[in-house]
């Protein structure tokens, strides 16, 4: 058996550094939740574990995957806030192994550390990486996708086309948004085959290639929603996205930002991503156009899609720091080898402009980036100070929870963490179910008819439905919080 060079060795060490970094110093273990997203996939796991039925009878507007890997991992590592981080962590140590393998290969060294680096200091990263949602993982799965695509173009070998069909096929049935990529990839394959000497020579048997990505890609696509989703509840997956991208909600909404806003920290990353560009068609290095028309494709879906969260950013961020990263290794070895003649001074130029834009780049987002990294070892030390309320108000909830069968809430984290189970129905209570009508108060009013659970917390938007139900029943508010409103029904 052969083994690993030392520097095969030294560039598979670089996600494993990641992790270290991650698990030792980013405050994220003893942190009860990120985002309301946390609580709305891991409550959608834990019911699945506990035998209710995605989308027949838990409502939910997202492709399944990410909900089955999140139940397998509960069923083997039990049901913890820890395990579910650590699984993205590891779709996050993914990412960035794939993304510095593809820079190593056809970049060099220079560049896939920088692309490395770059991920990491991107906006959110580091709290993305551990945050039990599904954008992530899904823009991983496309990285992956993309590398062997570009293994592929390095040398034309048909198993890379299928591997890299496959992976794209999981990332859409995990977030749909990298569906953008498919005609993008497609058309990279295409040109491919026309131009390329080596599969020209194959005549009609280069067109396998091609034919098998698609049916790879159209395979996992296919069965996940035929079989999983099921024609009947399609239109959960698109009906509010649809309908969202035309409401006046969030507009007027306080928590709503516009795309512009979320990357104004990231635009020399983008600047740098154009020179990358130009160096990818200078150097005739075709593969790394897959991620401009990434970027290109990303962007024009977040445009029209709304409303954009911070985390959409990394559809976008990630490509362009690959792209970003591609330009500063090139720069450096011009600089480093620049002769003082005309046409060298001028392309040295542009070199040392965009060592000067990375150097931008590294004011603004290294600061942020160390301050949210803790040497004190938080995730050894113990919770921090700052979630007192949620950790009394979980305190209270599990006083009662021997006495509750059924616990409504719009924060499910809270019914997550204290291992109680919810109106399946109901366990998605988002601002753009609401918002669109996906969930009207009569539904609401005829679930909790039905279920009637012993427990109800109002935190997010204090529904009249709600309210209604335990003005008529004996609810007692038991939690001391300032931020919540914790009920309980006491026997009669």
């Amino acid at each position: 058996m052969r083994l690993p060079s030392k520097s095969q060795v030294v560039w598979a060490a670089i996600p494993v550094a990641f992790v270290l970094l991650v698990l030792l110093f980013f405050p994220f273990r003893y942190r009860i939740e990120f985002d309301t997203d946390e609580g709305i996939n891991a409550i959608k796991a834990m019911m699945v574990l506990r035998g209710y039925r995605l989308y027949s009878e838990i409502w939910s507007d997202q492709p399944p995957l990410f909900t089955f890997l999140l139940t397998a991992w509960f069923r083997a590592f039990g049901l913890r806030l820890t395990a579910a981080r650590l699984m993205v962590l590891l779709f996050s140590a993914g990412q960035v192994a794939f993304g510095t393998s593809y820079l190593r290969k056809n970049w060099g060294t220079l560049a896939a550390g920088c692309g490395g680096l770059m991920l990491v200091l991107l906006p959110y990263y580091l709290r993305l990486s551990v945050s039990i949602m599904i954008g992530l993982p899904a823009i991983a799965l496309a990285v992956a996708s993309f590398y062997m695509l570009a293994e592929w173009h390095s040398r034309p070998v048909p198993g890379r086309l299928v591997a890299s069909g496959l992976l794209l096929g999981l990332s859409i049935l995990t977030k749909g948004f990298t569906a953008v990529l498919v005609p993008i990839w497609l058309i990279g394959i295409l040109a491919n085959v026309l131009r390329n000497p080596t599969l020209i020579r194959q005549g009609r048997h280069r067109w396998l290639g091609p034919v098998a990505w698609l049916a790879a890609l159209g395979l996992v696509v296919g069965l996940g929603l035929l079989l999983i989703v099921r024609t009947e509840y399609l239109s959960q997956l698109l009906s509010v996205h649809l309908i969202a991208s035309q409401s006046d909600e969030f507009a007027i909404d306080p928590e709503h930002r516009t795309l512009a806003s979320y990357l104004s920290e990231s635009w020399p990353i983008f600047a740098l991503a154009a020179v990358g560009a130009g160096w990818a068609v200078k150097r005739r290095e075709w593969s790394a156009l897959y991620l401009a028309g990434w970027i290109a494709a990303g962007y024009a879906f977040l445009v029209i899609n709304q409303p954009t969260w911070y985390h959409h950013q990394l559809l976008l961020t990630v490509p362009a720091a690959l792209l970003a990263a591609i330009a500063v290794g090139a720069s450096i070895d011009d600089v480093r080898t620049l002769r003082p003649d005309w046409p060298r001074a001028r392309r040295g130029a542009l070199s040392l402009g965009s060592l000067g834009v990375f150097l931008v780049f590294l004011v603004i987002r290294l600061p942020g980036t160390a301050e949210g990294l803790d040497p004190r070892l938080p995730n050894l030390s113990g919770p921090g100070t700052d979630e007192e309320d949620e950790r009394s108000l979980l305190a209270a909830i599990n006083d009662h929870a021997s006495q509750t069968h059924w616990f409504y809430t719009d924060r499910p984290i809270f019914a997550f963490l204290a291992d109680i189970p919810v109106p399946p129905n109901l366990a998605v209570i988002s601002q753009k179910r609401l918002f669109t009508g996906g969930l009207t108060e009569q539904e609401i009013a005829a679930t909790l008819d039905t279920y009637a659970p012993e427990m109800v917390l109002n935190s997010r938007f204090g529904l009249p439905a709600v309210g209604e139900y335990m003005r008529t029943r004996n609810f007692t508010r038991i939690d001391e919080t300032t931020k919540y409103r914790l009920y309980f029904r006491r026997p009669p």
